[in-house]
């Protein structure tokens, strides 16, 4: 029983040390009229929950759930994704859920640049010719 307890509790920290937040939006992500991120639950693997704008008549069953892929970043603490919004020509969105797509920022090429520098002045005597020579 107390190596049941032990690894249970190892397991909820593991999982509470990765947070993935979704940034909250007028008519989409995150809870409505509020700024900032919101802190998804975890549905299954790679997809997620959140609070949201539900603009039809949600029950208490997901009658039409729709998975949508939101281009998140890579923190130090987990993932932060970018907002959505929901708009009628997509269909019914009363409950979405959501999947990360890892969006990796491009890298910066530098290249390498020489720079030539003058080096000292040398003065080299030249023997002047006489007028007759």
């Amino acid at each position: 029983m107390k190596k049941i307890l032990i690894v249970s509790m190892l397991c909820i920290a593991g999982a509470a040390s990765a947070q993935v937040n979704v940034t909250r939006e007028e008519l989409g992500s995150g809870t409505p009229g509020q700024l900032g991120n919101e802190v998804m639950l975890q549905v299954d693997k790679n997809v997620y929950f959140a609070p949201q704008y539900m603009p039809y008549f949600p029950t208490a069953a997901t009658i039409y759930p729709r998975v949508m892929a939101v281009p998140c970043a890579k923190t130090a603490t987990g993932m932060t994704c970018k907002g959505y919004n929901w708009l009628p020509e997509m269909g019914r969105g009363e409950y979405l859920m959501l999947t990360p797509a890892v969006v990796l920022e491009p890298t910066k090429v530098v290249e390498k640049v020489t720079v030539v520098t003058p080096g000292p002045t040398v003065f080299v005597e030249v023997p002047v010719k006489k007028k007759k020579e």
